[in-house]
């Protein structure tokens, strides 16, 4: 009886700690994405700061994974011309996922892997300069419908830049849907 017992804790607490580590959100690191096929290069310099994510919250992993290779090459992040290693314009944030415009000038931002309805769902950004942004709470209608883990939650079904139009395209999870001028980040109609 003990025996089982022992072995029923052990298991309990293998799973306990498969299901949190799952549940963590992954460290910053930095990035090159093309853009325009190959005439622009963004970089992303991952950093760990106060406004990097949210600290204390369950995405402050506080691990930065920083790659030699890409710091060598780019100072700062931001959007580069061809092999430039001069940038056209800067910002100071870091995103994982981003959705840059062919035309050098505009980027939607989405915001970090969800824990609260007060963060960052999507900004919108000319040259580096924020233009708009919204909050998840602008975004999602229905919370109670939002796909939740243990400490965070989605809230975006579908999302999408259709770069020859200008536009940006969101689906809530709650079945909201949202088009957004990437020139002024307002919905369009």
């Amino acid at each position: 009886m003990k025996w089982t017992t022992s072995v029923a804790c052990l298991l309990l607490g293998v799973g306990v700690s498969i299901v949190s580590q799952a549940d963590q959100a992954r460290p910053p690191q930095d990035y090159v994405m093309a853009v325009a096929g190959g005439k622009y290069a963004l970089v992303m310099l991952a950093e760990r700061s106060p406004g990097l994510l949210d600290p204390g919250s369950p995405d402050d992993v506080g691990i930065v994974e920083k790659k030699s290779e890409i710091r060598a090459r780019y100072p700062q992040s931001g959007l580069y011309a061809g092999d430039s290693k001069t940038p056209l314009w800067t910002f100071s944030w870091y995103a994982f996922t981003v959705h840059p415009s062919s035309d050098g000038d505009h980027l939607v931002r989405m915001g970090p892997w969800a824990s609260s309805v007060d963060q960052l769902a999507l900004a919108f950004y000319s040259r580096g300069e924020l233009i708009k942004e919204y909050r998840i709470r602008d975004l999602v209608v229905d919370a109670d419908k939002l796909k939740r883990t243990v400490s965070h939650f989605f809230w975006v079904a579908e999302q999408g830049l259709d770069d020859r139009r200008k536009r940006f395209h969101v689906k809530t999870t709650d079945g909201q849907e949202y088009t957004f001028s990437i020139l002024t980040g307002l919905p369009i109609d």
